[in-house]
């Protein structure tokens, strides 16, 4: 059990920093998405945590997509 909490406390990590670098903004921006507040709140870290093989799927099928675009 502390192995899946440890797992997903890395997940959220590594979600939160990508979501933090220049890349990933220069990327919200050239699109026109519209994001008021593109921070990770604690809701969202809590069930990223507790669901990450659900989270790193929808992860993962997203680059994947969009890397191959």
């Amino acid at each position: 059990m502390i192995t899946y909490i440890l797992i997903g406390i890395t997940f959220m990590f590594f979600v939160e920093g990508l979501s933090h670098t220049d890349t990933f903004k220069k990327h919200i921006a050239r699109k026109k998405i519209k994001i008021n507040n593109p921070a990770i709140g604690w809701t969202e870290r809590f069930i990223g945590i507790f669901f990450w093989p659900v989270c790193f799927g929808v992860f993962l099928h997203a680059f994947i997509k969009q890397y191959f675009k």
